[in-house]
């Protein structure tokens, strides 16, 4: 049975709780619209470069069905956002067990690292990109994936990450299809094999950035949506430690009374 003392130290550590995941909420909403002005800019920018992609489109690479895959793994360096993490490795694990070829891992974010590197074998691990996304950062990964599939060591590069509609997706980096656009007599400064060149790890960087920036906003998203009904619970807990402290209370005081008469 609890004693007024203990209900009211509960009441304060709920209560302190309350405030961080009410402080955790804010922080995740300022960053949920910074990365969504992100996400907007980048979607327009990757329209445009692939307007110009398509006119000099042709895909001149062969590569060897029977390597190895690269799977991309988008997760988050931190917890606290609700099944975020959870669902997208489940999916992972099963995408894993279905594919008949030799997989290797490349993690973005910690949380999936730990849990992959138990299993699977880990090509490359990178947790900074989730907290400071930058083209340097990102183009060291990009030139690297890139030179192994030209040069025959994977067959394909594939991806899983939350997108903002708070579903898994999986999708295509390499090898890929664009449907090509009919050339409007343009002419091409440089030729067009050297800006194709140019443009065909460009475009793989822009996609790879576009999914990354997906997934963070949506980790935010769930973030804020998990902190929200932290708080709310914490409220209820609150409100009902409360009652069980106000009804304890009158019966201490009725028991005091009575205690009183019957000594009278």
């Amino acid at each position: 049975m609890y004693n007024l003392k203990e209900i009211i130290g509960r009441v304060k550590t709920v209560s302190s709780i309350v405030k961080i995941t009410n402080a955790m909420k804010m922080v995740s909403s300022v960053k949920l619209k910074k990365y969504q002005e992100k996400l907007y800019k980048c979607k327009i920018y990757k329209k445009k470069i692939e307007e110009i992609f398509r006119l000099l489109y042709h895909y001149p690479y062969t590569y060897n069905k029977k390597k190895p895959i690269l799977l991309i793994v988008i997760t988050s360096n931190r917890g606290l956002c609700g099944n975020f993490n959870n669902l997208l490795l489940k999916k992972t694990e099963k995408l894993i067990e279905s594919c008949q070829k030799k997989i290797y891992i490349l993690s973005i974010g910690k949380i999936g690292k730990d849990f992959l590197d138990k299993k699977y074998p880990i090509y490359f691990y990178n947790r900074d990109l989730i907290e400071n996304l930058n083209e340097i950062n990102l183009s060291n990964i990009v030139d690297d994936i890139y030179q192994k599939f030209l040069n025959g060591y994977f067959s394909n590069i594939k991806i899983i990450y939350n997108s903002c509609k708070k579903l898994i997706s999986i999708k295509q980096i390499l090898p890929f299809k664009m449907k090509k656009m009919k050339n409007p007599n343009y002419l091409f400064e440089p030729s067009e094999e050297e800006i194709f060149k140019y443009l065909f790890p460009e475009i793989i960087k822009i996609k790879i950035y576009k999914y990354i920036l997906e997934s963070i906003t949506s980790e935010h998203l769930s973030r804020m949506i998990a902190m929200h009904k932290a708080k709310d619970n914490g409220i209820k807990i609150n409100h009902e430690l409360l009652f069980i402290y106000n009804k304890l209370r009158k019966e201490n005081i009725t028991k005091e009374i009575l205690e009183i008469v019957g000594g009278i």
